[in-house]
């Protein structure tokens, strides 16, 4: 149990000790950590499966959550593991990791797979979180925000935050 808020305590979970890639038969999935903050709770691990189990990608990059005791330093909204930060999704499906691997959006914005990406926004609503933060980009010529996104968020042109989790779970007790 950590304390990431006065009062507050969550179970959290560490995605470096979570199996990074599962296949069978038509789901599968592979991400990378790539962040100090790798801590999640147990319901926004359920919602992350979940999302990539209805995607199928094998290029997830995760630039984390939270850290082992809930704080989310440097951030402020990454608290008690339940938003998040996620790498754009490349065309070229590679999955990189470490600093300054992120796809810049800004500057290559023919690398961004926005199909991919917009179904990965899609999936990620639909498993609990209810608002994104990212970045626009240019298709064609014109301006487009990615499905979730309103406008342009500071700092958010080389990765995608979600937020305001608010999942709907339904509690099984045998």
């Amino acid at each position: 149990m950590y304390n990431g808020t006065e009062g507050k305590r969550v179970n959290l979970i560490n995605l470096e000790e979570v199996p990074k890639s599962y296949k069978k038969e038509k789901l599968q999935y592979h991400f990378n950590i790539d962040s100090p903050r790798s801590y999640v709770n147990e319901k926004t691990l359920a919602s992350f499966f979940g999302a990539m189990l209805e995607v199928n990608y094998l290029d997830i990059g995760c630039n984390g959550f939270s850290h082992q005791d809930g704080s989310s330093k440097p951030s402020k909204s990454h608290v008690n593991g339940n938003n998040g930060d996620f790498k754009y999704l490349r065309i070229d499906k590679s999955l990189k990791c470490g600093s300054g691997t992120s796809l810049n959006i800004i500057k290559s914005p023919d690398s961004l797979d926005y199909k991919r990406q917009n179904k990965w926004n899609n999936a990620l609503n639909k498993f609990g979180w209810k608002s994104m933060l990212g970045w626009s980009y240019k298709h064609k010529g014109k301006k487009k925000y990615l499905n979730h996104i309103t406008h342009n968020t500071k700092n958010h042109h080389h990765h995608l935050h979600i937020q305001h989790y608010e999942p709907l779970f339904k509690e099984i007790k045998e």
